[in-house]
């Protein structure tokens, strides 16, 4: 997956209570991201850093095999 589109999802998701579920190649549970506080683009070409009130997580975006959202508008 390009890093642009995944960026744009992410970046959307600061500060609000949207969560984002992330499957990568070989594996089978899906890891999800919610509480959002920062997202910057890495100097890497897929590289993502990813700040949420729990962790801080770093993806290579070409690992990335799935993305998707729970509805917010419900």
């Amino acid at each position: 997956m390009e890093r642009g589109p995944l960026l744009e999802i992410l970046r959307d998701m600061v500060g609000t209570d949207r969560e984002l579920s992330i499957m990568f190649y070989g594996k089978d549970s899906e890891l999800e991201v919610m509480d959002v506080l920062s997202v910057e683009r890495l100097t890497s070409s897929q590289g993502i850093h990813l700040k949420t009130k729990a962790n801080n997580i770093w993806i290579d975006s070409s690992h990335v095999s799935a993305v998707w959202q729970v509805r917010d508008d419900i």
